[in-house]
């Protein structure tokens, strides 16, 4: 069991001392008895004629325990009982050979004895609540648990191991007591939960506090009160809230206008962009089916290139405001999610090229999805947008009708693949010749821990452009859009990553036609 014994009491020294007659039997004794040596320390306690009844049979007692041998120690440790043997330690050892030979409600009273005699009170007050736990005597355990818990001699590491087994007390109290699942569920959660989170935080890196932290766990699951584990058996992350800054820093070598009609134009300038972002959300979980996550993105872009007009007029400062919202559910028996979004997002842009950021748009967007498990190797994601884009100019407005979806796949390398198709139907109101659909592919291969603290990703994109109207002059565009990533973690916070990212579109007018690489380094720090 958890509680060390004593190899030999010093009132069993003083008794092996107190004669002359019998030194070189006592030391022959003591020595075999400290050596381990037990079959000789019982040769030599045999030889020991003339000691007195009680003091052989209390020292044979302490040697059969110390060889497992426990019938033939509490048969010995009755004797030294009945003898009136006076060493301290005699009902402990007593209740201890009892236990062993499972002789528990009379190991109890022995150790109700020590108790009383005031030896090792902690250790046998404990004993007495264990037993009647192990006889469903609940009441009485309850009473003996808290008896140790509050004596005065009591270390952590036996007030932690007492007010777990006082917590698994209370729930088999409180099992037979509750008539009400609501009733037993109530109990769980205002007594016992805490009980036993008050034992697992007395010391948090004792091995039992491990199978504490598991048993809170169990319980927790068990009634329904694990604050991580949603209705339909989906866990979600402890930690609520997510947030980070960023900088990025990256080198274009061929700067494209892109005003938000899909119609992107290069201006074979090269230059420096110092983006800065900072990110945050919190997820607010009700009746463990609805999730609320506010969050908030702020980005800040600015170019080197501070001499040409077509570079520099795309600085911006975007401003991007979200309600992302989930209803938690079953499909086939799996946990699916029903998604309901609405985006906001404000850009002010040096779009009149007058190095200063001006209102350029604000957006709108409405999405509605679903996510749930078809394939046993990842979730299946389905979203519909609605997107109201208003511009400082009538002739950027429009409406934007999207449909994607994307599909995880995890394999048994323990690497990700991502999957997604998009199509988006871009209605520019005022001037519909420049409408156009367009149409993603995009695959991307993570490979979690390449190296230690290294995740490498590659990605593969295709943009197809239906230019409607303007087919006659621009064909159906293509975009061909590979890139690479790697990171590194540099901490538990913070992590490094550099990025290439190379387009190649074309198109029938040479002036949607171009070429791009794009190198990007980035630092971010999470909170």
């Amino acid at each position: 069991m958890i509680l060390n014994r004593l190899s030999i009491t010093a009132s069993a020294a003083l008794i092996l001392m107190s004669s002359s007659a019998f030194a070189n039997t006592q030391e022959e004794f003591y020595k075999s008895f400290k050596a381990g040596q037990y079959p000789k320390a019982l040769e030599a306690l045999n030889n020991m004629k003339d000691s007195t009844l009680g003091t052989k049979s209390y020292l044979l007692g302490l040697t059969y325990s110390k060889m497992q041998e426990y019938d033939k120690a509490a048969a010995n440790f009755a004797v030294a009982i009945r003898e009136k043997n006076t060493s301290s330690d005699l009902y402990y050892e007593y209740g201890q050979a009892l236990y062993a030979a499972n002789e528990l409600k009379k190991a109890r009273e022995a150790f109700k004895t020590s108790a009383n005699n005031k030896f090792n009170g902690p250790a046998s007050l404990y004993y007495v609540a264990h037993i009647s736990q192990i006889l469903e005597e609940h009441e009485v355990a309850k009473v003996y648990f808290i008896k140790a818990i509050k004596d005065k001699a009591s270390d952590d590491k036996m007030k932690q191991i007492a007010q777990f087994q006082l917590g698994e007390t209370l729930l088999s109290i409180a099992r037979e007591k509750s008539a009400q699942p609501e009733d037993l569920q109530r109990r769980v959660e205002k007594f016992i939960l805490p009980m036993m989170n008050s034992a697992y935080n007395l010391d948090k890196r004792s091995s039992l506090a491990t199978d504490i932290d598991h048993r809170i766990s169990e319980v927790m699951v068990e009634f329904n009160l694990d604050p991580n584990l949603l209705a339909n058996g989906r866990r979600v992350n402890p930690k609520r809230y997510n947030a980070y800054v960023s900088q990025k820093i990256r080198h274009d070598d061929n700067i494209s206008l892109v005003n938000e009609e899909n119609n992107v134009q290069q201006t074979k300038k090269a230059s420096f962009i110092f983006e800065t972002e900072a990110y945050g959300n919190y997820d607010f979980i009700i009746n463990k089916r609805y999730i609320i996550s506010p969050e908030a993105r702020l980005t800040y872009t600015q170019h080197s290139d501070r001499t040409e007009p077509e570079v520099y007029q795309n600085d911006s400062f975007v401003m991007n405001f979200a309600l992302k919202n989930k209803y938690e559910h079953k499909i086939r028996e799996l946990p699916a999610s029903f998604l309901f979004d609405i985006d906001y997002s404000k850009t002010n842009k040096d779009w009149q090229a007058q190095k200063k950021k001006e209102f350029y748009a604000k957006a709108t967007t409405f999405t509605f999805g679903e996510s749930f498990s078809y394939f046993d190797f990842g979730d299946t994601t389905f979203k519909l947008k609605r997107k109201n884009y208003v511009g400082a100019s009538e002739a950027i407005s429009n409406h934007t009708t999207a449909f994607s979806a994307d599909q995880t796949i995890f394999l048994p390398i323990q690497h990700l693949i991502v999957a997604m198709f998009e199509a988006d139907f871009i209605d520019n109101f005022n001037n519909t010749a420049t409408n156009t659909n367009t149409f993603l592919f995009r695959l991307d291969y993570i490979i979690p821990e390449i190296r230690p603290t290294y995740t490498l990703g590659l990605a593969l994109a295709t943009t197809m452009t239906d230019t409607l109207d303007q087919r006659t002059t621009r064909g159906t565009e293509v975009s061909l859009n590979p890139s690479i990533d790697l990171a590194k973690d540099l901490s538990d916070k913070s992590k490094i990553s550099i990025n290439y990212d190379f387009t190649k579109s074309s198109s029938d007018d040479p002036n949607y036609a171009y070429t791009k690489s794009v190198f990007t380094t980035e630092y971010r720090y999470s909170f």
